[in-house]
């Protein structure tokens, strides 16, 4: 089997249900204090605090959010429960729709895209793929650094690009990242959570696309993930 194909098996599932539950964990803790704090202490906040804890609670909501998707998402994959359903579709406008529903924090996401890029795709799946690239791009990237997301065709395949302005990934840990719960973290980020599925599901979805995803050093410094998907006959 192919480096970051997905697999069945009861040990991996086990495996996911595990991550999960660990995952899950921190934000629910961090929820339920920040409720309790709010409530023991309303009278007494002012409208900026109040708001400041609001922001907070929904900080952690969206990275419960985030897990329980990624981990949903590769429990289907595994199992082969993934119903793909690949049409036409103008992929400026699923990656446009993407950028425009993510929220990447104090990250500016700067889009470049060619006209006329079209690919027989899953539209849920690749819109999906994209999130993990830019969820990815916020979190290893310095607060404010913009993200740079580039569309465009190479004459075989529809190409996507997420560029971050972060530290990059070693050359020596570029197949590990891809992997299904993946450890690995740059200097700097080695305490930033997640379940390590993100980038194993961008693969993943590439592939079964028959396209495939790759890394590459940015030129201005920091990391260039791309996914590409087999441009429409």
């Amino acid at each position: 089997m192919a480096e970051g194909e997905p697999s069945g098996g009861p040990d991996q599932a086990a495996e996911l249900v595990a991550t999960l539950t660990h995952e899950i964990r921190a934000p629910v803790s961090t929820i339920r204090g920040l409720v309790a704090t709010t409530l023991a202490h309303y009278d007494g906040l002012n409208d900026g605090e109040r708001r400041e804890f609001l922001e907070l609670i929904r900080h952690e909501a969206q990275r419960l959010e985030r897990t329980v998707e990624q981990i949903a998402a590769a429990l289907k994959l595994d199992a082969g429960r993934v119903r793909w359903d690949r049409r036409p579709h103008d992929v400026v406008a699923l990656v446009r729709e993407t950028v425009e529903k993510q929220d990447p924090g104090a990250h500016p996401i700067e889009l470049e895209a060619e006209d006329g890029v079209r690919a027989s795709v899953d539209a849920t799946q690749l819109t999906f793929a994209v999130a993990q690239l830019l969820d990815n791009a916020a979190g290893f990237s310095p607060p404010d650094a913009p993200i740079s997301v580039r569309v465009h065709g190479d004459g075989v395949d529809a190409v996507i690009d997420v560029i971050d302005g972060g530290p990059g990934i070693r050359a020596d840990q570029r197949g590990a990242v891809f992997e299904r719960f993946a450890a690995w973290r740059p200097e700097g980020y080695e305490d930033r959570p997640g379940t390590g599925l993100g980038l194993y599901l961008c693969r993943a979805i590439a592939r079964a696309h028959g396209g495939d995803a790759s890394i590459a050093d940015a030129r201005a410094g920091g990391t260039m993930l791309t996914v590409r998907f087999p441009a429409e006959g």
